[in-house]
């Protein structure tokens, strides 16, 4: 997936509109970090330079295209990990799924239509849990693990971080 200068200056208005100090954007092999204020945001060790496209405001960094983890790795926690911004602690045999993108979270294919998913319901792997739009783009988030809803964190038309907690779900027996 490429990603042109108009496209990236758009990311860096967003996040010049938002109270968000990090931004962290990953597809296939693409992979865009931006960060707000003094220190820019390494990216797998490597230095990044301000960006000099646009007119923003806040100073930001952004950092190369890079290769991105799976998927997989990138939605859900591992099972002994405190959920951050979770509010309890994980039971043995919970997992989180966090957002692989910021942008805005939403439960349902429509509006007006019922949710992908609700507490207490069981889900596949595959299954849809919800859509984060993303500059009009609307991106599936995946369980990603056989298991049962337990907690639904995040409600509808939220804006949601990189990597912030939607769904805590209760592995498949």
């Amino acid at each position: 997936m490429d990603i042109d200068l108009e496209e990236l200056a758009a990311i860096i208005e967003l996040l010049d509109k938002t109270e968000f100090s990090q931004f962290r954007f990953e597809k296939g092999d693409l992979r865009i970090a931006v960060s707000r204020g003094d220190a820019p945001l390494p990216v797998d060790g490597t230095a990044t330079t301000p960006s000099a496209a646009g007119t923003t405001t806040a100073p930001a960094s952004v950092a190369s295209p890079q290769a991105a983890p799976t998927a997989a790795a990138g939605t859900r926690a591992a099972a002994a990990a405190a959920p951050s911004g979770a509010g309890d602690e994980l039971a043995a045999d919970e997992f989180v799924v966090r957002s692989p993108m910021l942008g805005t979270f939403y439960g349902s294919p429509k509006p007006g239509e019922p949710p992908f998913v609700q507490e207490g319901q069981t889900v596949t792997a595959d299954a849809t849990l919800c859509i984060i739009e993303v500059m009009k783009l609307m991106n599936s988030v995946p369980a990603a693990e056989a298991g049962e809803i337990r907690r639904i964190l995040v409600r509808d038309g939220d804006l949601v971080e990189y990597d912030q907690p939607l769904f805590v779900l209760g592995r498949a027996s």
